[in-house]
């Protein structure tokens, strides 16, 4: 039989073709602390196992099981109510999916989902976040002269480098969406980028400023091809592999935030890591507000974001309307 852990590894690999990158390896998470949490109660820092709970594999659990997994994320382990809402979905998922799994003959149990019967609609607890989670999720976005100083303060190689965040902030991109550019993608003369769209899987073009035309056409014709393998079609590949990864571009920003002095740590979750004020994302939220404070309608944005929901665009409109009253 199957074990646990190579359950969950068949469900992420199950998900990535399904669901954006960054989905898939939010339900892995979630799946696997749901995990740990059934084989080794008591182990973790936010499980009292105040009944004594026995050690369970992942096709043992209970609905009272994840009833109780999940008050402990809420009460115990400083989780946001949108956090313990998206590990609900992700269990829910994942138990519809090993029944997929044994009815294609892998050798896993046949069960009930016990996710079915999961109601937490009545958790007053869900519809609130941590004050400090809440903190991270304001809208922060830079001023001009902000990205400026992230651009100077980049490491080697300083180019590329810079190119990757004054792209991000000339054209609103995704991470995920960066790192798949291709170099056909980019159209010099027109100064445009056709994006491959890794979460709402709309295709769009963008475009950015004459400004990084040295930058981008040296990029392109000299340090690119002296830094990359020779048969890399990515705008952005590296001297070991074929396309940068999304966490080496998050990481390119914050270290240019750290060598700026503009860095800070909003928080510390509940698995111990520091959540940063500047990210690569970041530069997204800067790219939305500029835009509509130089006079873009929101309906223009949202294609230009990507945005399957128009509601997602508006949260932008109180940024660049605060700015004006302020």
């Amino acid at each position: 039989m199957i074990s646990s852990a190579g359950a969950i590894a068949e469900f992420k690999q199950r998900q990535q073709t399904k669901k954006s990158d960054h989905t898939a390896k939010n339900y892995d998470q979630c799946i696997r602390s749901l995990a740990e949490w059934l084989q080794n109660p008591g182990s973790a820092g936010y499980d009292p196992n105040k009944r004594d709970r026995e050690s369970k594999e992942i096709w043992e659990a209970s609905t009272a099981d994840l009833r109780t997994f999940l008050r402990n994320l809420l009460n115990n382990g400083g989780y946001a109510g949108g956090t313990v809402d998206n590990h609900v979905i992700a269990i829910n998922v994942f138990y519809q999916e090993v029944n997929k799994m044994a009815e294609e003959g892998i050798d896993i149990p046949q069960i009930d989902n016990p996710a079915a019967d999961l109601d937490v609609s009545g958790w007053s607890q869900l519809k609130k976040g941590t004050k400090k989670e809440q903190e991270l999720k304001e809208l922060h976005y830079l001023e001009p002269d902000e990205v400026e100083s992230l651009a100077d303060n980049v490491d080697s190689p300083s180019l590329r480098n810079e190119l990757i965040i004054r792209l991000l902030y000339h054209t609103g991109l995704r991470r995920g969406e960066l790192v798949n550019t291709r170099v056909v993608d980019v159209d010099t003369e027109e100064r445009t980028i056709n994006v491959r769209a890794t979460k709402s899987h709309l295709n769009r073009t963008v475009r950015y400023q004459p400004s990084l035309d040295a930058i981008m056409n040296r990029w392109l014709n000299v340090n690119r091809p002296a830094l990359s393998k020779p048969d890399s079609d990515y705008l952005f590949p590296t001297t070991h592999s074929d396309q940068i990864g999304e966490a080496y571009v998050g990481t390119i920003v914050g270290d240019a935030a750290e060598n700026a002095g503009l860095q800070e740590v909003v928080f510390t979750d509940a698995s111990g890591r520091e959540r940063m004020k500047i990210s690569a994302h970041t530069l997204r939220h800067t790219y939305a507000v500029r835009c509509l404070k130089n006079g873009m309608d929101v309906r223009t944005l949202q294609k230009l974001m990507g945005h399957a929901q128009i509601e997602t665009t508006e949260k932008y409109l109180r940024l660049s309307e605060d700015d004006v009253l302020d």
